[in-house]
């Protein structure tokens, strides 16, 4: 079984390499349309830059997963600069992705809820996603990239049905590079991977598999039931997973490094679904670092 490790924005082995500049809207009130433009757009282009020394760092670590941070291209949404002002360096970025072989993702904040009861928060939800899978269109990505989302709400709506069938109205809305990179993820609080997979069923949607946010709220499903169903749902796409541990027993504080206990658990339930290969993105303090004592310890117990 191939598994292919991978962390989350921001590196703690190579921390000279910053992918997400960015400013606040304060400052940038206060200063004229092409001052902001300027500044902005030179932030992006740095971040870019570093994204592709990251990658190739990444990969000579045999790290081939990465999520970019919400801030690689700094203030975005706010116009002050365009995309297709960052063609040239965007394809540069999938070109070192897809020489290097390597799977690119991003996961915007809980802030966007595509199944909200307010119309605004929907609006601005549904332009951030198109947004994202824009600057995946403009990287010319091999690889599909993850766009990873949770499924939002229920409190307001009178039956948890209701909410998911929300969700997938409002998913008819997204561009259609968007519907094909977004991906649907189980969370700790409101929404379980039986709940997700019924919105698998109606839109086809990827579900991605998170270990923690699995245990602290299980639904109907074991364990192993639960990853099972949700790596089924990637059909020809190679699936994804999320792994953590529990920092001192609080209700999803991320642990620095990931338990091999954790792991182990994966793997073999991975093992039981007959899964040949996927990636396993770790979401814990320690990042990179983490990754790789991570996979140290996988083949120093596995060469016992």
């Amino acid at each position: 079984m191939n598994l292919y490790f991978g962390y989350c924005c921001v590196s703690m082995l190579h921390k000279k390499l910053k992918c997400s500049r960015a400013s606040t809207k304060t400052y940038l009130e206060k200063r004229t349309v092409d001052v902001c433009h300027d500044y902005l757009l030179e932030k992006a282009r740095m971040n870019l830059a570093d994204l592709k020394q990251l990658l190739r760092l990444n990969y000579e670590e045999g790290i081939f997963a990465f999520r970019l941070p919400d801030q690689l291209l700094p203030q975005l949404d706010l116009g002050y600069y365009q995309l297709e002002e960052l063609r040239d360096e965007l394809r540069d970025v999938g070109r070192v992705a897809n020489d290097l072989n390597l799977q690119l993702s991003m996961h915007p904040s809980q802030f966007f809820v595509l199944n909200s009861l307010k119309i605004e928060v929907v609006n601005r939800t549904i332009h951030t996603l198109d947004l994202v899978a824009n600057i995946f269109d403009h990287m010319e990505l091999q690889k599909t990239p993850n766009l990873t989302l949770h499924l939002g709400m229920k409190n307001g709506y009178e039956t948890v049905d209701d909410a998911l069938i929300s969700f997938c109205n409002n998913f008819g809305r997204l561009s259609n590079s968007c519907k094909r990179y977004l991906v649907l993820e189980n969370d700790h609080v409101s929404f379980t991977i039986d709940q997700c997979l019924k919105v698998h069923n109606e839109i086809g949607i990827p579900i991605v598999f998170d270990n923690k946010h699995y245990e602290w709220n299980p639904g109907i499903l074991t364990y192993d039931e639960a990853l099972t169903t949700a790596v089924q749902t990637w059909k020809d796409r190679t699936p994804k997973l999320h792994l953590s541990s529990d920092k001192d027993q609080k209700k999803h504080a991320h642990a620095n490094q990931v338990r091999y206990e954790d792991f182990a658990i994966m793997r073999s339930s991975l093992l039981q679904a007959g899964i040949n290969e996927c990636y396993i993105m770790l979401e814990c303090k320690d990042k990179d670092m983490a990754v790789i004592q991570l996979m140290n310890e996988r083949k120093s117990r596995e060469s016992m």
